[in-house]
């Protein structure tokens, strides 16, 4: 009866023990499903940041465009206030030379008076000699009386015609003038016309270029507008994903958890079953191996300052690039005890015992899967992540954890900046 009893007791032990296995099995596949839908966030994240900056880097080349097109309205302005202004000129030259015309008119007017007068007067004079004085001219010259006389009489005969030569030279030269300045004052007048017209066409011309880049810069500021609204868009999806993956991180977290109750119930119910079996044996040897059994490697890591763990200049490399992704934002604190973490699972029995083995474990940084963290470590991580990362592997630790997630997530522990350690 007692072997039943206790064979009975073992069966129900192994059966426990088989239930605990299976249900932890469960919580392995419930994560790596989450694992999964936290790589496929952090990618569709790093793809609308990505799109976010080509939107942002479109919106400030359609700026300069805009800036461009600003800078040759403004040269189009100038040149519309100059020809303006010249126009003004033009206009007012217009109107002194319609006064100087309306004088020469006047002046062409009295001119030509002056010139029928002179016709007239010359016309009147040469009749008057010629039928009056004609052959009495020389009967009057020698009917003088004396030799004095004569002379007199031919002088002023000789005063005559040279004043009508005068006169007849004057009259010459009256016309020419007359003509050169009517010449001259069509020709200044059609001058004005045309530079009118070469202004006003000018004008025009100007107005138009400005019409059409006012039309550019009202096109322009659309696709700024339609840019911005783009990258507007890009916010709402990336603040969206961020909190689904958020939202990812608190399960993740949650699983973590149960998983962790999980596996110490299971190495309870494995150290009972243990015991039982070495009861029932009843041997020495039996103690001995149960001892064995119990020596292995918790998942509590080792405390604060419990040693430098085996790393090289990639490792730090390495660690220092994960601090970045996932703290760069954070006090050097919340860097240093992300840091800590990592070096805490090396230490640990549960994790991988090196610092790639830890970072590369599947299904644990989300910015491993999504590409962040091979960016990262391309460039070269920022000082201060390097400097937490260095400190870590000293053996210098701020934190006795093996997880964190976002602060928000609900998950009860220590609480760094926007993450929560435990």
């Amino acid at each position: 009866m007692a072997d039943r009893h206790k064979r009975k007791r073992l069966f129900r032990m192994a059966y426990l023990s088989a239930g605990i296995v299976i249900l932890a099995a469960s919580f392995h596949v419930s994560a790596s499903q989450t694992s999964s839908k936290l790589k496929e966030a952090g990618r569709k994240i790093d793809e609308l940041e990505q799109q976010k900056k080509d939107a942002q880097e479109k919106v400030g080349a359609l700026k300069e465009q805009e800036n461009i097109l600003q800078g040759e309205l403004a040269e189009f302005n100038r040149q519309l206030s100059d020809v303006s202004a010249q126009i003004n000129d033009l206009e007012v030259q217009i109107q002194e030379k319609k006064s100087q015309i309306k004088t020469a008119k006047a002046e062409l007017a009295d001119a030509e008076s002056t010139k029928d007068a002179q016709y007239e007067s010359m016309k009147a004079r040469i009749r008057f000699i010629y039928e009056r004085g004609g052959v009495d001219v020389v009967s009057v010259l020698l009917g003088s009386n004396s030799m004095a006389e004569i002379l007199n009489k031919a002088e002023y005969v000789e005063e005559i015609n040279r004043y009508d030569r005068e006169m007849l030279e004057k009259y010459e030269n009256t016309c020419r003038e007359i003509t050169e300045k009517k010449e001259a004052l069509k020709n200044e007048k059609t001058e004005l016309v045309a530079l009118q017209e070469s202004m006003e066409q000018k004008k025009e011309e100007v107005n138009g270029l400005i019409a059409k880049t006012q039309e550019n810069i009202t096109a322009k500021q659309g696709e700024i507008s339609g840019a911005q609204s783009e990258v507007s868009s890009y916010d709402t999806q990336i603040a969206k994903m961020k909190a689904y993956e958020e939202e990812l991180e608190r399960q993740k977290a949650e699983e973590a958890r149960r998983a962790a109750e999980q596996k110490k119930k299971q190495e309870e119910a494995r150290k009972k079953a243990a015991e039982q079996k070495k009861a029932s044996q009843g041997t020495a040897s039996d103690t001995g191996n149960a001892g064995s059994t119990g020596g292995t490697k918790q998942d509590t890591p080792a405390p604060s300052g419990g040693g430098s763990v085996t790393a090289n200049a990639s490792d730090l490399a390495m660690l220092a690039a994960l601090v970045e992704c996932e703290a760069g934002g954070e006090s050097y604190e919340g860097q240093w005890a992300v840091a800590s973490v990592v070096v805490n699972r090396v230490r640990s029995g549960s994790f991988p015992n090196t610092i790639s083995g830890v970072i590369y474990q599947g299904g644990q940084f989300a910015p491993v899967a999504s590409g962040r963290f091979a960016m990262v470590l391309s460039r070269g991580a920022a000082g201060s992540c390097t400097q937490a990362a260095q400190a870590a592997l000293s053996g210098s630790t701020n934190i006795n954890c093996l997880y964190f997630c976002r602060a928000s997530s609900g998950v009860n522990g220590t609480v760094i900046g926007n993450h929560v350690f435990y």
